[in-house]
């Protein structure tokens, strides 16, 4: 997805450098995101100054401290995530699993919410980490539950081919006929996982509760954790306005 106006490009570096596993350099940023060095160079002094990025001596960039009290803000106020602690809280003691919230944005699936689990052997899942929209219970039915012409643009996005494109609206309609998302193996090789939207009064997608389990475990009671996790995600369905 690419932006012309200097604050798209601007809010582009922004994003990218929070989205990147290791801190980036001006030309991987102006490669990446398909922007003149030049116009990279003077984005990245304008989120320098505001401290929403830093250098870190070599010439590559992170995200600044300003990003901290904005993620500090979004944790402490963010209404969806205040709704949602109780009942990740409550599936995650009654299946002992990993439970997220997850939402999409730019594109992405995005957990803001993550409740581990507390066995020992469990899946390696992080607040903040993002995932693109295709592969996986979450990615699956938030794709679903979108609106159509954007659940179209991302699969183009995504270079799913014209021809194949009606067999994942398909897959999407017997998504929101059943009411939730399974996967197995789609991202990480052993991984179980389930997915339920979050509908606010007026049925609009706000997002959804995935839960995640090692396969071995998940087998034996995958009825269970669906049921546990569309029950979950119905309850805070109806406290969102």
């Amino acid at each position: 997805m690419h932006y012309h106006t200097p604050t798209d490009r601007l809010l582009q570096i922004l994003v990218a450098l929070g989205q990147s596993p290791e801190a980036m350099s001006a030309k991987e940023l102006s490669l990446n995101l398909q922007q003149p060095l030049s116009s990279t160079y003077r984005h990245l002094k304008t989120l320098l100054r505001w401290g929403l990025a830093q250098d870190n001596g070599q010439g590559r960039y992170l995200p600044g401290p300003a990003c901290l009290q904005l993620a500090k803000k979004f944790d402490r106020e963010g209404l969806l995530v205040t709704l949602a602690k109780p009942e990740l809280n409550r599936l995650a003691e009654l299946s002992q699993e990993s439970v997220a919230l997850m939402v999409p944005s730019n594109g992405q699936a995005i957990c803001i919410e993550l409740v581990d689990s507390p066995q020992p052997l469990r899946c390696c899942y992080q607040k903040g980490l993002a995932q693109p929209l295709l592969l996986g219970a979450s990615a699956k039915v938030l794709l679903a539950y979108m609106e159509p012409e954007l659940c179209l643009s991302i699969l183009r996005q995504r270079g799913v081919e014209e021809a194949d494109v009606a067999t994942y609206l398909e897959s999407y309609a017997t998504i929101r006929a059943a009411g939730h998302a399974v996967s197995l193996s789609e991202i990480d090789h052993g991984i179980w996982g389930v997915s339920a939207p979050l509908l606010d009064s007026r049925d609009r997608l706000q997002g959804a509760i995935s839960l995640m389990a090692p396969a071995f475990r998940a087998e034996q009671r995958s009825e269970r954790l669906i049921r546990w996790t569309r029950e979950a995600a119905q309850r805070l369905s109806t406290r969102l306005d």
